[in-house]
């Protein structure tokens, strides 16, 4: 592990939470919340691929597929693949072609299982949507990376239950139908609650939910910031069709150990 890289991390994360306590003094709950969805931009955006910016709005398909969710709060989209169509050349807002979007966030100040609920439909409807390619295409992709980033829970501060919310991640995608290891949804990280990401057994093959080992805030944030940093340099990499393990071209993560434990979702 780089100690200069984890702690800059760490001090940045911590930063972040700072701020975000002090959002509590703005009494418009809209405004607040927006103000969050910035600092979560803003700490994930030194650690992303150069060629990726990310924006807020609205994801489309070629095909136009109707989705119910008109508006996501943090899309990370790679502009080397298609173009964005903002509203104005000053503006992050607009309108985003699938193929050029590498994942998608929604922040929340304090989750709630009707937000996991609505979350996991959205991502789910996410997932439907297709590439744009010419007619002798013949590569598989995988779609864009749903995240989920939340300040606080309502869940009580006395529930001993340490994957309490990963729980209700898999009760409400079982209720809408949808495999909990089939990564339609990558990641969530609830602050003082844990982090936790999809992840592969040691056969490097079999999907299992994992969680970090670390109670604390400042490294639940590294962490997500990290794996996120990660994935939008590997999706990158496979969408131009080149091999990953050719390429030096990585995210911070890599510079991170890998601090997590498989989870048993059947035993929640």
């Amino acid at each position: 592990m780089n100690n200069y890289i984890l702690d800059k991390l760490r001090a940045d994360s911590l930063h972040l939470i700072h701020l975000s306590m002090n959002e509590e003094k703005v009494q418009h709950t809209v405004l607040r919340g927006r103000l969050r969805e910035l600092l979560i931009d803003n700490i994930l955006t030194p650690w992303l691929p150069p060629y990726v910016i990310s924006g807020t709005g609205t994801i489309i398909e070629a095909e136009n597929g109707k989705r119910e969710s008109t508006q996501d709060d943090i899309i990370l989209f790679d502009k080397t693949l298609a173009p964005p169509i903002l509203g104005s050349s000053s503006t992050k807002e607009g309108v985003f072609l699938f193929n050029s979007v590498l994942a998608r966030v929604e922040v929340k100040s304090t989750v709630t299982r009707g937000h996991i609920k609505d979350f996991s439909s959205t991502s789910l409807e996410l997932s439907k949507l297709k590439f744009t390619v010419g007619n002798n295409f013949k590569s598989n992709y995988y779609g864009a990376f749903n995240l989920f980033f939340a300040f606080k829970s309502d869940a009580d501060i006395e529930n001993k239950n340490e994957n309490f919310e990963l729980k209700r991640l898999v009760e409400v995608m079982t209720e809408l139908d949808i495999d909990p290891l089939s990564g339609i949804v990558s990641m969530i990280c609830i602050l003082g609650k844990g982090f936790w990401k999809i992840g592969l057994k040691p056969d490097n093959q079999t999907r299992t939910w994992q969680k970090l080992n670390s109670n604390e805030m400042v490294d639940q944030i590294t962490w997500f910031v990290g794996s996120i940093s990660n994935s939008c340099f590997n999706a990158h990499i496979q969408r131009e069709g080149r091999d990953a393990s050719k390429s030096l071209e990585s995210g911070i993560g890599t510079y991170l150990d890998h601090p997590f434990t498989d989870v048993d979702i059947n035993s929640l």
